[in-house]
């Protein structure tokens, strides 16, 4: 069994939770701490690099990951890249949820309301080559 790390500024639904025991083998997920999902959801679009700004995330990672465990890494895509740049450093699997959309419209008396709802089909492993 395993942990995964969950590096998103999403809250994990219950069908990801179940993909992630039954064909991951893991038993424990662990969030972000408040103040490092804050960051990891508010990255600066003026950053010229977001390094020095997503280091505390890696550091957390640091500080918690073991051999075995699993990073769950969905975010803006240059602080994603530096997770995934660590995870590769690390010897750590990176892996991200793959969503259908499912569009439903329905009439109003204002005209007509587009809802979108994302569901969770699975995991994948980020394929990290040299």
């Amino acid at each position: 069994m395993s942990r995964v790390f969950v590096v998103t500024n999403h809250t994990q639904t219950e069908d990801q939770v179940h993909d992630l025991q039954c064909n991951w083998s893991v038993d424990s997920l662990v969030d972000l701490p408040g103040e490092l999902k804050t960051l990891w959801g508010s990255v600066p679009p003026e950053l010229d690099s977001v390094e020095d700004f997503v280091s505390p995330v890696l550091d957390w990672l640091g500080s918690v990951c073991c051999a075995g465990d699993i990073v769950w890494v969905q975010g803006e895509w240059g602080a994603t890249i530096s997770v995934l740049r660590w995870c590769k450093q690390n010897s750590m699997d990176a892996v991200y949820s793959t969503t259908k959309r499912v569009a439903s419209e329905r009439k109003t008396s204002e005209g007509v309301s587009l809802t979108h709802v994302f569901k969770h089909v699975r995991f994948r492993r980020y394929v990290l080559e040299n």
